[in-house]
């Protein structure tokens, strides 16, 4: 039995949707190995053990994959923020879907080649972050270090917009004036404008996906699948970055998170349509105290966008209202393909049927990106 600390030779045969490339021991033992490449022979170091399977420190490239490209970060392999810098752009969108119809398939969800598929990659792998939040103190900004509360200095970021790069210097020097521990959320705005908060929670200002141009293709494709009329519930969604475009289609708009609505009171926001209403509570609470306030048998349809763990235990809740409103199209928006996967399942168990899928690849150079599905009643 390895031993964790014990130093093998391997080669990389794949790629695994988590990030780290995936080798086999001489036992036939499943070794995770970030920062590997398929193709790569590396020397590496056990660094955990688990049944079936063990992790490992990379040590050594002894022969480099033909897939390796060269990091554009100075960074990359200290800072936390990306693991596929390493990889072209293509291998890292492939294993991204290839990843999400994985998940599908393991909770039973059949995707046969005749169900509509969309894809869409970002057209430009870099400088597309239009938010980041960094660490501040003597040694200027930074980021944590991988797995962390390290901070490692940065002049740059590779996949922040220019605008925020730009600011960098500027910014840098208060953070040193401020000394440590400080935090930096720099962010520009749809209209070119930065914002700048410290020491504040994440997203303090409401938030906003971090990709522009991903996020208007993923408002087109959830607009070209509802059909409109009745009721439409936004469910988890935030200052209604899916549904405001819609409201002209539906009778009433109901948008429900625990933030709803906080961009939207930002000075200088656009006017809300006048039949679009949020609701600061709890998703699942609201939809179980909801059942009694609605009409009975309408129509309508549902955006679901749930933060990465999923709907959990307020997924009964949300069905039931859906099906006292008389909901018929709901489009599920997830960031973590599991809890997507595991979601969309629980709602064909529930009389749904799945339609159409999408992914969207709004973070490039990391394993994150979005999927979608366009589901509707049998």
């Amino acid at each position: 039995m390895k031993l964790e600390s014990e130093v093998l030779e391997v080669t990389i045969a794949d790629l695994s949707r988590s990030g780290p490339g995936v080798a086999r021991d001489a036992g036939g033992r499943v070794v995770f190995v970030p920062g590997a490449a398929p193709g790569d022979r590396v020397r590496v170091r056990i660094s955990s053990l688990e049944k079936r399977f063990a992790e490992a420190e990379l040590l050594e490239i002894l022969e480099p994959s033909p897939e390796r490209v060269v990091p554009r970060c100075a960074v990359f392999g200290r800072c936390g923020g990306c693991q596929w810098q390493h990889l072209g752009y293509e291998r890292q969108w492939r294993t991204k879907v290839s990843g999400a119809l994985h998940a599908l398939a393991r909770v039973k969800v059949a995707t046969p080649a005749e169900l509509p598929r969309e894809e869409f990659p970002a057209s430009d792998p870099w400088n597309y972050r239009n938010r980041i939040q960094l660490r501040g103190g003597s040694f200027g900004l930074g980021f944590y270090a991988r797995a962390s509360n390290e901070i490692v200095p940065i002049e740059r970021c590779e996949i922040a917009r220019e605008e925020l790069n730009s600011a960098l210097p500027r910014f840098r020097d208060e953070a040193i004036r401020r000394g440590a521990p400080s935090k930096l959320e720099l962010e520009t705005g749809e209209d070119g404008q930065l914002s700048a908060t410290w020491n504040s929670g994440h997203a303090a200002r409401g938030f906003r996906q971090v990709h522009d141009e991903q996020n208007l293709r993923l408002r087109g494709w959830i607009a070209s699948r509802l059909s409109g009329g009745g009721v439409l519930l936004d469910l988890y969604g935030g200052s209604g970055n899916l549904s405001i475009g819609l409201a002209d289609r539906f009778e009433r708009v109901h948008c429900v998170d625990i933030g709803a609505g906080r961009l939207a009171e930002r000075p200088g926001a656009p006017d809300l349509p006048k039949n679009l209403e949020f609701h600061a509570a709890d998703v699942g609470r609201w939809s179980a105290r909801s059942i009694a306030a609605m009409d009975r048998g309408g129509r309508g349809a549902c955006i679901l966008d749930p933060p990465r763990e999923g709907c959990g235990d307020a997924l009964p809740a949300i069905s039931a209202l859906l099906d006292h409103v008389g909901v018929g199209e709901l489009v599920a928006v997830g960031c973590d393909a599991d809890s997507w996967a595991r979601d969309v399942s629980r709602f064909i168990s529930r009389g749904w049927r799945i339609d159409s899928i999408a992914f969207f690849d709004f973070f490039p150079q990391t394993t994150h990106f979005e999927s979608a599905a366009r589901l509707v009643r049998v």
